[in-house]
């Protein structure tokens, strides 16, 4: 049993005390975090699958501690935080990078979870962070155990340079260029390993942390999009596969950003930092907390883990720009946690420690009551930023008088006014959500009208959240060819020559990871489909240097593999096949990850050769949950494979949205080969658009065909400084393009174009906020206090 670690004001780390249990692994003393602690009991629970504790929440956790110790010198803090980096110590492997889960109090290690295996990715970037912070602080009180901190921190650095690849080359996404060399194509990764470089490099500058952060901090700067005024508004993207995607968990870039500046004395990463907090976290602060966006702001669910990115992140700023006016948002932004959300309760009990698992709505009855490792110790880390900050501890307090939002007006809540508009259904785009799950489609003569409610008097921007499109796209649909003879599957494709080639073998089909693709020679195959009434076949010959695969089952996916995703149904909504071959030391084995179990059914066969190697597959189709196959029946598909740093597949979009998988008919007789649509006279941007007005006004038009790629959801400017009385309104939407294709519209958002919200503080004052759009500048509209 290990003492109570002593309350600090506001911050009681009982709960995160009750969650952390004291362990032997392999003699040496170390301790568990729960994951899980259910209402009403609050008794640990374990993530089902994966395991009792993870360095994810154990790193973290260490570092809370680690800080108590500092602020307070408690020695039971201290004690923790060494027990808890024992246990980062432990998960990490011989060459550096880590392993995130154990199953069991032995220590048995997860090592093929979906969130555990050795990677450097999230959980390394974790333990690192926590290694950095702790040599600092025992290099005072214990030289020993930091020299042992420090020996795995440079192991665990030395990972992270041979992880991080393509330095200074770029991708391009939807004619935007992205710096290639983010951390697992991601800016919240690369800045959760920009926070552990800095931390270590604060107590020992070396070169070689001072190239890997100046590498990983370039990338992160560059890396933003839009202003005040523009979408998506000047936020950094979480990843690279999307232009407008952010979410509001892990979003650390505003943190490490002004972090590492300030230790690096990098000015310009500061103000990056401070370009974002002003313009992004001006709008949450000012409009309302989100959970993500992309491209309409989704609400919910409100997660502790969101709201201390905006706390830290302002927390970090005032610490790099010594300016007063951080710090109060800072504390303005913590008081989230103290009843300033939706549900005007509080989100974090000081009297037992517990910080609740989410927000789902505005009413205290949508609180998840449940208080897991990972909400309790960011609450308790945001909480250490500002609580012993006199200024920023002066808006704990503050609730929310007034505030001057936006307004979504969701197109398929609208009534048809016109022709027919088509009604659909359709959540992650592999990009980006479309609002609620629906959308209109509108074609010639289709229009709609949709009402909406202005609360106050003001000035809006309006934009509509709609479908870019691509001209000439590509014609994904394939046929699967009968066969009049069983297909024998022994690696010989010599029978499949007159099926139709699926070539996933250039740029186009790169879904992530474009500049470290090495070429159609290293990275690329041919799939092709046959079919009888017992099997439908499938077959990969790939071009690949080298075969690596040293997993079995569920592992696979970390070597070598032909990914296949199937909707039997044909209908687009939902995948229920997903199968993986792969060439294991235990043989060729067929993976279905929908039953979570070897298909045992299927038949595979592998065959290695010059350059590359072939995968040959018969599927029952009664394994595939039907019991006969017939001509003409409609299914989907798709077929891909990993290369080192990137994905590619058929349609070079996300391959687990349903609605992205490509047609696949059986047939007799194939009809025509797939391939590039071949057009004299490319079609004009306008020929798909929408007309919008508001009120009967004017309408303007938004031209649809302006994709440079692919199909994509994106929030267009439509209307600048719309004056609109409180009351209701009503939108129109009207199709206006000169050809017949569909424009998809998902929603039309109207955003103040001076943001403003009031609150008033425990003394009584009040307190204003106001971002100017235009100028994106964000500023206090009254004195405060």
């Amino acid at each position: 049993m290990l003492p109570p670690t002593a309350r600090l004001g506001l911050i009681n780390p009982a709960h995160l005390d009750f969650l952390t249990e004291p362990v032997v692994i392999e003699g040496e003393p170390m301790a568990l975090v729960h994951i899980y602690s259910e209402h009403p009991h609050y008794r640990w629970v374990d993530a089902s699958g994966e395991g009792i504790a993870a360095v994810d929440d154990v790193a973290r956790a260490a570092i809370v501690y680690l800080e108590l110790h500092e602020r307070s010198a408690d020695e039971a803090a201290l004690e923790r935080a060494r027990l808890l980096l024992n246990f980062v110590m432990y998960l990490q492997a011989d060459d550096g990078d880590y392993f995130n889960f154990v199953r069991d109090r032995e220590g048995t290690i997860n090592r093929d979870g979906i969130t555990s295996y050795e990677d450097w990715g999230w959980w390394a970037a974790r333990g690192q962070w926590a290694l950095a912070r702790g040599i600092a602080v025992f290099s005072s009180v214990d030289p020993p155990y930091a020299d042992r901190l420090r020996e795995h921190y440079l192991r665990g650095e030395a990972a992270l340079d041979r992880a991080l690849a393509n330095v200074g080359t770029y991708g391009e996404l939807h004619g935007e260029r992205i710096p290639a060399w983010l951390l697992k194509g991601g800016t919240d990764v690369s800045s959760l390993a920009l926070l552990g470089l800095a931390e270590y490099a604060a107590v020992e500058p070396n070169p070689t942390t001072s190239r890997l952060a100046f590498a990983l901090g370039q990338a992160v700067a560059e890396y933003r999009l839009g202003d005040g005024d523009d979408y998506p508004f000047g936020l950094r993207p979480s990843t690279a596969t999307s232009l407008g995607y952010w979410h509001g968990w892990g979003a650390h870039s505003v943190q490490a950003l002004a972090r590492a500046g300030d230790v690096f004395e990098r000015d310009d990463w500061v103000q990056a930092a401070r370009d974002e907090a002003d313009q992004w976290f001006g709008r949450l602060m000012t409009t309302g907390m989100i959970r993500e966006t992309g491209v309409i702001p989704h609400r919910y669910d409100q997660i502790a883990y969101a709201q201390a990115m905006v706390v830290l992140g302002y927390s970090e700023l005032a610490e790099a720009t010594g300016e007063e006016s951080y710090r109060r948002l800072s504390g303005l932004a913590a008081a989230w946690f103290f009843g300033d959300n939706p549900a005007d309760a509080a989100m974090y009990d000081p009297e037992t420690g517990r910080a609740y698992d989410g927000l789902a709505g505005a009413n205290q009855f949508r609180i998840n009551l449940n208080s897991g490792a990972e909400s309790t110790i960011e609450a308790l880390m945001a909480l250490l930023a500002v609580v012993e900050d006199p200024v920023a501890a002066g808006y704990l307090r503050a609730e929310a008088r007034a505030a001057r939002a936006a307004i979504v007006a969701e197109a398929e809540r609208g009534t048809a006014v016109g022709g027919e508009p088509r009604y659909g259904q359709q959540d992650w785009t592999g990009e980006a959500y479309f609002s609620g799950g629906r959308y209109y489609a509108l074609g010639p003569e289709d229009e709609v009208e949709v009402t909406f409610t202005v609360a106050e008097r003001g000035r809006f921007d309006l934009f509509l959240a709609q479908e870019r499109q691509a001209a000439g796209e590509r014609d994904v649909a394939v046929e699967a060819l009968r066969t009049a003879d069983a297909v024998g599957i022994d690696g010989d494709l010599a029978e499949w020559s007159t099926t139709e080639p699926v070539a996933v073998d250039g740029a186009v089909n790169v879904l992530r990871g474009g500049a470290a693709w090495p070429g159609l020679d290293a990275a690329s195959f041919i799939g092709r489909f046959l079919w009888d009434e017992d099997n439908l076949y499938i077959s990969g010959d790939v071009r690949d240097l080298e075969h690596i695969q040293n997993q079995v089952g569920p592992g696979v996916w970390q070597g070598d593999t032909l990914w296949i995703y199937l909707d039997t149904t044909g209908e687009g909504r939902r995948i229920d096949v997903k199968l993986t071959f792969a060439q294991t030391p235990d043989g060729p084995q067929v993976w279905n990850w929908t039953g979570g179990a070897l298909l045992a059914e299927a038949e595979l066969a592998w065959q290695g050769g010059d350059g590359g190697y072939v995968y040959e597959a018969a599927i029952p189709w009664a394994s595939l949950g039907r019991e006969a196959a017939e001509s003409g029946q409609n299914l989907r598909f798709e077929l891909g494979m990993g290369f080192t740093g990137g994905f590619m597949d058929w349609t070079g979009t996300d391959p687990d949205t349903p609605g992205n998988l490509a047609p696949l008919t059986l047939v007799d007789e194939l009809s025509q080969p797939v391939g590039p649509v071949a057009e004299e006279n490319a079609p004009a941007p306008d020929s798909i658009a929408v007309a919008v007005s508001i009120d009967g006004g004017q309408a303007v038009v938004v031209p649809g065909l302006t994709s440079a790629d692919r199909d994509y959801l994106w929030l267009e400017a439509v209307l600048r400084d719309v004056e609109l009385e409180a009351g209701d309104h009503r939108l129109r939407l009207a199709y206006a393009g000169t050809g017949d294709e569909e424009a998809v519209v998902d929603a039309a958002w109207l955003a103040p174009v001076v943001a403003r919200k009031a609150w008033r503080l425990e003394d009584g004052s009040e307190v204003v906020l106001e971002l100017d759009t235009r100028e994106g500048e964000l500023s206090w509209a009254s004195p405060p206090p």
